[in-house]
């Protein structure tokens, strides 16, 4: 046993109030879409943050955020240019 170390909180898990990692089920709800569409985005869209551990995909919140900030920007972009 390592002095100093008994007790302490490096074998506990880090507990935030907003979690690190989303499901597809957290997506959906936060994007308003199924669940279905938001596996299917990360299958297709190379860009949207997922980090795959075997048949398990979690969105990784901060950069899924920038993913969708850089999204929205650009269609609004693309609507302003094209005149729609």
């Amino acid at each position: 046993m390592t002095p100093g170390l008994v007790g302490t909180a490096a074998c506990e898990p880090i507990k935030t109030a907003t979690p690190q990692y989303l499901t597809a089920e957290q997506v959906g709800e936060l994007l308003q879409v199924s669940p279905r569409t938001v596996q299917r985005w990360a299958l297709e869209d190379a860009s949207m943050p997922a980090t795959r551990l075997g048949r398990t995909v979690r969105f990784p919140r901060a950069e899924l955020e920038r993913w969708i900030k850089r999204s929205t920007q650009g269609s609004r972009k693309n609507k302003a240019v094209s005149g729609k």
